[in-house]
């Protein structure tokens, strides 16, 4: 069984998605061109039959012109004087409306292949969502995962449509290449043979240039990465404040400009080889054409062909070499395709792989317990672990806070409770089933989770709330009740077109609002997704004193029925909860009510004092 495959127990979907590229595609090229095809075929059936057919028509085409010219030239130097204008006018007509139907069927063609291009890049770009939304969140942790994902959006768009219309190009070559042979075996068939000569050193050269040109996107993809990271920070909306505020323009548009200027370092290098490679190449084919006129040459002065044989002959060998380097181009194409397309395939092959491993067990509609035993979690980014041997529970109506200094772990114990981290060791189970156990997207319609760096989304007011379970995406009543509950019900129905107005300023129309309207927002997603686990990490940062202590005094009402986690830096607002764990570098060092850790007198009553301090004469 290949590694990785279903039924492997080491295999995992990080080890897959993160493992090296492999350079030799020419084992895979069969798989790679089926793929391809399956693509276009899925993604555009009609364009891309229409587009075939015009390759071959355009071939074929060619052939007929061909022979149409020798017919002509046959009838212009025949003995005798040669032919009337009324005798040629009918295979100059013919010729010019061949050509006619040529050059027509060369733009309807350009125009099928753009359709079956965008039709192509919107059906992968739904495959890469669909494999990236699968994979495990802790492989987003992977510089690797990162670089494949790149390489993967930047070769499903155009690759598959390039070895697609790569074959249907050396397809109609050959038809047309097919044409012109037989119209040159015919005059002479040593001539055949001495063109075919010159094709392969074309071939060769440009298959080995595009496997240069792939070497170095593979070895830039992590600078690329970061060049695409610089500009966006340089030019985008949350960054723009601290550049000015810190004059950070002239120093990181320096790193910009370095990477730049590195990547066409190494470009030049490549396109030098590439450029004596290609003079090899053409130097050879050159010699071999300028063999085949010769021989030409030699045969009308020998007396061996006719004039009119040897004009057909001289056409027949500019048009064969000219199908013979379409042929070669396109062949190089499909090559250099497959170099980029198996990046694609990558994540086309994670989906099925995904759903052959991951658990298949429905979560629990109610959780009564949801606790940690025995816990250890390790980032593959470094080398100590986050967790260690974490004991925690949260059980059905119970407000359970989480506290500690940054760094000691909060948030990750937050994401291994909601299932969305494996544990190393030890478990995580929801009503004694391990969250391993447990079919992904069932697990997580069972929580709602608004996280410090809540996202922003760029939509409407209403669609941000409803977010929070976009299975009830139409219950209006629903999510005014959730932004009532977030008390930002009012601020939205205020803007200029109420819960349609588009949030943010990156698209026309769009309301700007304060980091604290957004963070009610957020909550009011978690109010709206009617789930029996509540994660709270940091959810009132940026809410005002009276704000915070409202939602902290109906909490209990709130969300009754539910378990809360609850994670916060403020200790103050962590009173009431029914229980809290204190956690200091990835252990939990003390557990009980507020009041009972005040009485030990321990780590938790010193950071609680610290706090305090400031409010206190």
């Amino acid at each position: 069984m290949e590694p990785g495959g279903a039924g492997d127990a080491s295999f995992t979907i990080h080890d897959y998605m993160t493992r090296p590229p492999d350079y030799n595609r020419l084992r895979r090229l069969p798989a790679l061109l089926a793929l391809a095809l399956g693509i276009c075929r899925r993604a555009a059936p009609r364009p891309f039959l229409v587009a075939a057919v015009l390759q071959v028509v355009n071939g074929s085409a060619l052939a007929g012109q061909l022979l149409l010219l020798r017919r002509l030239l046959d009838e212009l130097l025949k003995p005798g004087g040669g032919a009337s204008f009324g005798d040629v006018l009918p295979a100059v007509i013919a010729l010019m409306l061949v050509g006619a139907l040529i050059n027509l069927a060369s733009v309807f063609l350009e125009g099928q292949q753009r359709i079956v291009g965008a039709l192509v890049a919107a059906y992968t770009s739904d495959q890469l969502i669909e494999a990236t939304s699968r994979v495990d969140l802790i492989t987003f942790e992977s510089p690797a995962f990162h670089d494949r994902l790149q390489r993967a959006q930047m070769s499903s768009a155009a690759r598959p449509t390039q070895m697609a219309t790569g074959l249907v190009g050396i397809v109609g070559g050959l038809f047309a290449v097919g044409g012109v042979s037989v119209a040159l075996i015919v005059v002479q068939p040593v001539l055949f043979v001495i063109v075919i000569a010159g094709f392969l050193p074309a071939w060769l050269a440009t298959t080995r240039a595009g496997r240069l040109i792939y070497r170095l996107s593979v070895a830039q993809t992590e600078r690329d990465r970061k060049r695409a990271y610089l500009f966006s920070a340089l030019t985008g909306r949350e960054e723009a404040q601290e550049i000015r505020a810190f004059g950070l323009r002239g120093f990181l548009g320096a790193r910009h400009r370095a990477l730049c200027l590195e990547l066409i370092r190494e470009l030049r290098t490549v396109l030098r080889r590439r450029l004596g490679i290609a003079l090899l190449g053409q130097a050879a084919t050159a010699l071999v054409g300028a063999g085949a006129i010769g021989a030409l040459v030699w045969l009308v002065t020998a007396d061996r062909i006719s004039l009119a044989a040897a004009g057909s002959a001289a056409g027949a060998i500019f048009l064969l070499a000219g199908r013979l380097r379409d042929v070669a181009g396109s062949a190089a194409g499909l090559y250099e395709g497959a170099l980029y397309l198996q990046d694609y395939s990558v994540f086309v092959d994670a989906v099925p792989k995904l759903i052959a491993t991951r658990a298949q067990l429905e979560a629990p509609e109610r959780l009564d317990s949801v606790k940690a035993t025995g816990v250890t979690f390790r980032y593959p980014s470094r080398a100590e672990p986050s967790l260690q041997g974490v004991d925690l529970e949260i059980r059905r109506g119970e407000v359970v806070a989480l506290v500690g200094e940054n760094g000691s772990g909060k948030t990750t114990l937050a994401k291994l409770l909601a299932g969305l981290y494996y544990a190393e060791s030890g478990a995580v189970t929801w009503d004694g089933v391990s969250t391993a156990d447990l079919d992904p997207d069932s697990a997580q319609r069972r929580v709602a989770v608004i996280f410090q760096d809540f996202v922003r989304w760029q939509l409407s007011a209403f669609e941000n709330v409803a977010l929070g379970d976009h299975e009830r995406y139409g219950d209006v009543a629903g999510v005014v009740q959730a932004a009532e509950a977030a008390r930002i019900n009012d601020a939205l129905e205020g803007l200029v077109n109420g819960y349609e107005t588009l949030l943010g300023p990156q698209f026309y129309g769009g309301s700007s609002l304060s980091i604290g309207q957004w963070q009610r927002i957020a909550l009011a997603r978690a109010f709206f997704r009617d789930a029996p686990l509540i994660i709270l990490d940091e959810p009132t940062a940026a809410l005002d004193a009276r704000a915070e202590a409202a939602l902290f005094s109906n909490m209990g009402e709130l969300f009754a029925g539910r378990g809360v986690l609850l994670i916060s830096h403020r200790f103050g607002s962590v009173r009431t909860a029914d229980r809290i764990y204190v956690l200091d570098q990835g252990r939990v060092v003390e557990q009980g009510t507020h009041d009972a850790l005040m009485a030990q007198d321990g780590y938790y009553a010193e950071l609680f004092r610290l706090q305090a301090r400031w409010y206190i004469d």
